[in-house]
């Protein structure tokens, strides 16, 4: 296991995210804002939660055509799903789309404390999301019911239904909007694959 803690931790992407996670924490711990703190962090982790399923389904599936680069790296994850260099997105996105949120969140609060709050939720979401999506496609059994049960729904969209189950760190938004049953017909912006021969069911 110790091997695989060192390929997770050791992606420059990861690495990014865990200094940015902990940096901005330290900075919340150190300046809290009362009960307002917690309220902001939460926040932080719904944005990223809401975001991980709208970008999957609709920049990475459905709408090809809004983000091509990202939609030809996620076609090949699909036609590699289990290899190591199409599991996570290339550091210059995420720095990227971290300086944009930056420049919002300002805009909005105008207030840094609060800002680092948020940031600090919306990364150590991320890395929750990242290491569900890593463990989902290398040889690791989860250790807890919940993660056995999201790692096979994610293996459900991958070789039963692309049109299916968005979600990756959580069903929530999957069972709001009617994308978790895969359906034979359904139809995705990535073409359907034959089943190959994951560790997946039906129920």
């Amino acid at each position: 296991m110790a091997r695989y803690y060192r390929e997770f931790f050791s992606n420059p992407m990861i690495a990014f995210m865990v200094g940015l996670g902990c940096v901005t924490l330290i900075l919340t711990a150190i300046f809290p804002q009362g009960w307002m703190t917690l309220v902001y962090l939460l926040l932080g982790m719904g944005v990223y939660a809401v975001f991980e399923y709208l970008v999957h389904r609709f920049l990475l599936h459905e709408f090809p055509k809004l983000a091509p680069a990202m939609y030809r790296g996620h076609v090949e994850h699909h036609k590699h799903p289990n290899e190591l260099e199409h599991l996570f997105s290339p550091l210059r996105y995420d720095a990227a789309v971290y300086g944009v949120y930056f420049v919002v969140l300002w805009a909005i609060a105008r207030d840094w404390r609060t800002v680092v709050a948020i940031v600090a939720g919306t990364s150590l979401f991320q890395l929750y999301y990242q290491w569900m999506h890593y463990i989902a496609h290398r040889p690791i059994t989860p250790v807890t019911p919940w993660g056995k049960w999201m790692r096979k729904k994610h293996l459900l969209h991958h070789f039963m239904d692309e049109g299916a189950w968005y979600g990756v760190s959580h069903p929530v938004l999957d069972y709001m909007l009617q994308t978790h049953k895969p359906e034979s017909k359904k139809k995705a912006g990535l073409p359907l694959r034959p089943n190959g021969g994951a560790d997946v069911d039906s129920h």
